[in-house]
């Protein structure tokens, strides 16, 4: 792929350390943001415009932070699915009654526009491809793929009749036709194939163009990427493995980027940023986060 395309450089706004941030979700009404260190199992709520946060002990890893229709925070814990408040240490189960196999961990995902909650399983120890892909409605959930090694970030179109999924094992972008009104999934085509780059692709988000940004692991970028997979612009991060992003700030127009420290070689070690949030000002608007919407 051609690497003549724009490219911004992107700036620390939360010097953390975190071993594997993830999540990063912002919340228009409190002009904060929300991020999960996973390994350490910590929710992070800063505020960008001064660099102050507060952060919270979870009693699991989580690694993914999603509004709830009724001003709770829905969080992917890694064994499965709850709702609570940052301020309270109680959570209720979303899928009471569901549970997932011991081998496999609930990883990313994301709302369609009708509330509906998709996200995938994986296998940690990256040998099997027995992740899934489910779809939570009013906490019901459905298993829509199956076969997944490391499913990953997962968005959907301004039209919201496509929907983007990562599968960062064996490293592939994939564009699903989606049915909203029934929550379908049609055929699917590779968007971007990373095999050979050295890069994996992780978390992502879409803006009002339809686009797609997507955290670069070991290649120290965030890339733009439009429908058909063409290359259109980079964010340079001054650190190796920035792990996923999301679209914030006042005009929506702000890039918020995690990383992590937690596995870099012993050159990043010595790179006081590893494991920060970076944040860049681009030339989109990115799209509103849905929310999820319990059920009566």
């Amino acid at each position: 792929m051609s690497e003549n395309v724009p490219a911004i450089d992107a700036e620390m706004v939360f010097r953390t350390r975190m071993d594997l941030g993830e999540g990063p979700l912002w919340d228009p009404a409190g002009q904060s943001l929300y991020w999960t260190d996973l390994i350490n199992r910590k929710l992070f709520k800063g505020n960008p415009s001064t660099g102050n946060y507060v952060e919270r002990n979870l009693p699991y890893k989580a690694s993914r932070v999603t509004h709830c229709s009724d001003g709770r925070l829905l969080v992917s814990f890694t064994r499965g699915l709850a709702s609570g408040a940052f301020e309270n240490e109680d959570f209720t189960p979303l899928t009471p009654g569901f549970t997932v196999p011991k081998e496999v961990r609930f990883n990313d995902g994301a709302c369609d526009a009708l509330g509906r909650f998709w996200t995938g399983t994986y296998d940690p120890t990256l040998r099997s491809a027995i992740g899934c892909l489910y779809c939570v409605e009013n906490g019901r959930v459905s298993t829509k793929a199956e076969g997944l090694m490391l499913s990953n970030g997962l968005r959907f179109s301004p039209d919201n009749r496509t929907m983007y999924f990562v599968d960062t094992v064996p490293g592939q972008i994939w564009a699903y036709e989606y049915e909203l009104c029934s929550a379908v999934l049609g055929k699917r085509r590779l968007v971007v194939d990373y095999s050979g780059t050295g890069a994996k692709p992780d978390g992502c988000a879409i803006d009002a163009d339809g686009c797609l940004w997507v955290a670069e692991v070991d290649r120290g970028r965030v890339a733009r990427y439009a429908p058909d997979g063409r290359l259109d612009q980079v964010v340079r991060v001054p650190v190796l493995k920035p792990t996923s992003v999301c679209f914030g700030g006042r005009e929506n127009n702000v890039l918020f980027i995690t990383s992590r420290y937690a596995g870099v070689d012993s050159g990043e070690q010595n790179n006081p940023l590893a494991g920060a949030v970076f944040a860049a000002q681009v030339n989109v608007g990115g799209l509103p986060e849905h929310r999820y919407v319990h059920g009566e």
